[in-house]
Protein backbone atom coordinates (compact mmCIF):
# COMPACT_ATOMS: atom_id res chain seq x y z
CA UNK A 1 0.00 0.00 0.00
CA UNK A 2 2.84 2.31 0.73
CA UNK A 3 4.18 1.79 -2.75
CA UNK A 4 0.80 2.60 -4.28
CA UNK A 5 0.56 5.73 -2.19
CA UNK A 6 4.00 6.84 -3.28
CA UNK A 7 3.16 6.10 -6.87
CA UNK A 8 -0.08 8.17 -6.64
CA UNK A 9 1.83 10.89 -4.79
CA UNK A 10 4.33 11.06 -7.59
CA UNK A 11 1.52 11.66 -10.06
CA UNK A 12 -0.10 14.19 -7.77
CA UNK A 13 3.15 16.19 -7.71
CA UNK A 14 3.40 15.80 -11.46
CA UNK A 15 -0.20 16.99 -11.82
CA UNK A 16 0.70 20.14 -9.97
CA UNK A 17 3.63 20.63 -12.33
CA UNK A 18 1.42 20.04 -15.33
CA UNK A 19 -1.12 22.47 -13.92
CA UNK A 20 1.56 25.08 -13.32
CA UNK A 21 2.95 24.50 -16.81
CA UNK A 22 -0.55 24.80 -18.25
CA UNK A 23 -1.20 28.05 -16.37
CA UNK A 24 2.16 29.45 -17.49
CA UNK A 25 1.47 28.42 -21.09
CA UNK A 26 -1.96 30.07 -21.01
CA UNK A 27 -0.47 33.20 -19.45
CA UNK A 28 2.22 33.34 -22.17
CA UNK A 29 -0.43 32.93 -24.89
CA UNK A 30 -2.59 35.65 -23.32
CA UNK A 31 0.47 37.91 -23.06
CA UNK A 32 1.33 37.26 -26.71
CA UNK A 33 -2.24 37.97 -27.77
CA UNK A 34 -2.33 41.18 -25.70
CA UNK A 35 1.04 42.30 -27.13
CA UNK A 36 -0.24 41.60 -30.65
CA UNK A 37 -3.38 43.66 -30.02
CA UNK A 38 -1.32 46.57 -28.67
CA UNK A 39 1.16 46.40 -31.56
CA UNK A 40 -1.71 46.28 -34.09
CA UNK A 41 -3.13 49.45 -32.51
CA UNK A 42 0.28 51.14 -32.66
CA UNK A 43 0.70 50.16 -36.32
CA UNK A 44 -2.80 51.39 -37.15
CA UNK A 45 -2.02 54.70 -35.40
CA UNK A 46 1.28 55.04 -37.30
CA UNK A 47 -0.49 54.31 -40.59
CA UNK A 48 -3.14 56.93 -39.80
CA UNK A 49 -0.48 59.53 -38.90
CA UNK A 50 1.45 58.71 -42.08
CA UNK A 51 -1.69 59.02 -44.22
CA UNK A 52 -2.52 62.39 -42.60
CA UNK A 53 1.05 63.65 -43.17
CA UNK A 54 0.98 62.48 -46.79
CA UNK A 55 -2.40 64.16 -47.38
CA UNK A 56 -1.16 67.37 -45.77
CA UNK A 57 2.01 67.33 -47.91
CA UNK A 58 -0.08 66.69 -51.04
CA UNK A 59 -2.43 69.59 -50.21
CA UNK A 60 0.57 71.88 -49.62
CA UNK A 61 2.19 70.78 -52.90
CA UNK A 62 -1.11 71.31 -54.76
CA UNK A 63 -1.45 74.77 -53.24
CA UNK A 64 2.15 75.68 -54.21
CA UNK A 65 1.53 74.40 -57.73
CA UNK A 66 -1.71 76.39 -58.03
CA UNK A 67 0.04 79.54 -56.75
CA UNK A 68 2.95 79.03 -59.15
CA UNK A 69 0.55 78.47 -62.06
CA UNK A 70 -1.45 81.59 -61.17
CA UNK A 71 1.78 83.59 -60.89
CA UNK A 72 3.03 82.20 -64.21
CA UNK A 73 -0.30 83.01 -65.86
CA UNK A 74 -0.17 86.59 -64.51
CA UNK A 75 3.40 87.03 -65.78
CA UNK A 76 2.39 85.64 -69.18
CA UNK A 77 -0.58 88.02 -69.41
CA UNK A 78 1.68 90.94 -68.43
CA UNK A 79 4.17 89.90 -71.12
CA UNK A 80 1.45 89.65 -73.80
CA UNK A 81 0.04 93.06 -72.80
CA UNK A 82 3.52 94.61 -72.97
CA UNK A 83 4.20 92.96 -76.36
CA UNK A 84 0.87 94.20 -77.74
CA UNK A 85 1.66 97.76 -76.57
CA UNK A 86 5.13 97.49 -78.13
CA UNK A 87 3.60 96.29 -81.42
CA UNK A 88 1.21 99.25 -81.51
CA UNK A 89 4.13 101.60 -80.84
CA UNK A 90 6.16 99.87 -83.58
CA UNK A 91 3.37 100.37 -86.11
CA UNK A 92 3.11 104.02 -85.15
CA UNK A 93 6.87 104.50 -85.45
CA UNK A 94 6.92 102.84 -88.88
CA UNK A 95 4.30 105.30 -90.08
CA UNK A 96 6.30 108.20 -88.64
CA UNK A 97 9.59 106.97 -90.18
CA UNK A 98 7.90 106.93 -93.58
CA UNK A 99 7.02 110.60 -93.13
CA UNK A 100 10.37 111.59 -91.64
CA UNK A 101 12.58 110.06 -94.38
CA UNK A 102 12.94 110.85 -98.05
CA UNK A 103 13.85 107.42 -99.40
CA UNK A 104 17.28 108.57 -100.59
CA UNK A 105 20.14 106.07 -100.82
CA UNK A 106 22.39 105.93 -97.77
CA UNK A 107 24.30 102.67 -98.10
CA UNK A 108 25.42 101.31 -101.45
CA UNK A 109 25.80 97.66 -102.44
CA UNK A 110 29.37 97.37 -101.14
CA UNK A 111 28.35 98.55 -97.68
CA UNK A 112 25.39 96.19 -97.66
CA UNK A 113 27.64 93.25 -98.63
CA UNK A 114 29.82 94.04 -95.59
CA UNK A 115 26.76 94.20 -93.32
CA UNK A 116 25.42 90.96 -94.79
CA UNK A 117 28.45 89.17 -93.30
CA UNK A 118 27.98 90.64 -89.81
CA UNK A 119 26.96 88.23 -87.01
CA UNK A 120 23.31 88.53 -86.09
CA UNK A 121 22.50 90.28 -89.37
CA UNK A 122 23.73 87.83 -91.99
CA UNK A 123 21.02 85.93 -93.82
CA UNK A 124 21.29 82.13 -94.03
CA UNK A 125 23.75 81.08 -96.70
CA UNK A 126 22.17 80.29 -100.06
CA UNK A 127 23.94 78.52 -102.89
CA UNK A 128 25.50 80.71 -105.56
CA UNK A 129 23.33 81.10 -108.66
CA UNK A 130 24.17 78.94 -111.66
CA UNK A 131 25.86 80.67 -114.59
CA UNK A 132 23.37 81.71 -117.22
CA UNK A 133 24.26 82.20 -120.85
CA UNK A 134 23.93 85.85 -121.93
CA UNK A 135 20.69 86.80 -123.68
CA UNK A 136 20.72 87.19 -127.48
CA UNK A 137 20.06 90.93 -127.29
CA UNK A 138 22.87 91.50 -124.75
CA UNK A 139 25.51 92.19 -127.37
CA UNK A 140 26.37 95.65 -126.00
CA UNK A 141 28.76 95.25 -123.01
CA UNK A 142 28.39 98.91 -121.96
CA UNK A 143 24.63 98.58 -121.74
CA UNK A 144 25.04 95.28 -119.83
CA UNK A 145 27.37 96.97 -117.26
CA UNK A 146 24.96 99.89 -116.80
CA UNK A 147 22.08 97.46 -116.33
CA UNK A 148 24.03 95.48 -113.70
CA UNK A 149 24.90 98.71 -111.88
CA UNK A 150 21.21 99.66 -111.84
CA UNK A 151 20.36 96.24 -110.37
CA UNK A 152 22.78 96.69 -107.47
CA UNK A 153 21.14 97.01 -104.12
CA UNK A 154 21.22 100.05 -101.93
CA UNK A 155 19.63 100.95 -98.61
CA UNK A 156 17.62 104.11 -98.27
CA UNK A 157 17.29 106.21 -95.15
CA UNK A 158 13.78 104.73 -94.81
CA UNK A 159 15.18 101.18 -94.95
CA UNK A 160 17.75 102.00 -92.31
CA UNK A 161 15.13 103.66 -90.10
CA UNK A 162 12.93 100.57 -90.37
CA UNK A 163 15.87 98.32 -89.59
CA UNK A 164 16.75 100.37 -86.51
CA UNK A 165 13.13 100.23 -85.33
CA UNK A 166 13.04 96.47 -85.88
CA UNK A 167 16.31 95.90 -84.03
CA UNK A 168 15.07 98.04 -81.14
CA UNK A 169 11.79 96.10 -81.03
CA UNK A 170 13.61 92.76 -80.96
CA UNK A 171 15.93 93.96 -78.22
CA UNK A 172 13.01 95.33 -76.19
CA UNK A 173 11.05 92.08 -76.58
CA UNK A 174 14.09 90.07 -75.48
CA UNK A 175 14.42 92.29 -72.39
CA UNK A 176 10.73 91.80 -71.54
CA UNK A 177 11.01 88.02 -71.88
CA UNK A 178 14.15 87.86 -69.76
CA UNK A 179 12.51 90.10 -67.14
CA UNK A 180 9.50 87.76 -67.05
CA UNK A 181 11.80 84.75 -66.59
CA UNK A 182 13.69 86.54 -63.82
CA UNK A 183 10.39 87.44 -62.14
CA UNK A 184 9.28 83.80 -62.40
CA UNK A 185 12.46 82.52 -60.74
CA UNK A 186 12.49 85.23 -58.06
CA UNK A 187 10.52 84.11 -54.98
CA UNK A 188 7.28 85.98 -54.42
CA UNK A 189 7.76 88.13 -51.26
CA UNK A 190 4.27 87.20 -50.00
CA UNK A 191 5.08 83.49 -50.13
CA UNK A 192 8.86 83.53 -49.67
CA UNK A 193 8.66 81.21 -46.67
CA UNK A 194 6.78 78.69 -48.84
CA UNK A 195 8.88 79.06 -51.99
CA UNK A 196 8.69 76.03 -54.33
CA UNK A 197 11.57 73.58 -54.05
CA UNK A 198 12.65 74.23 -57.66
CA UNK A 199 13.54 77.88 -56.95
Amino acid sequence: MIALREWVGQFAGAGKLVGIALVLGLAAMAGGWLTGVLKDREIAELKREHAEAAAKAERAASQRLAEAKARGDALTVDLHVANAAALRLQEQLHEEIELATQGRACLDAAALRVLDRAPGIAAPRVPAPARVAPAKDASDPARDTAQRAGDERSATDTDIGRWVLGAGRQYDECVRRLDALIDWHTPDPEHQDRAPAWN
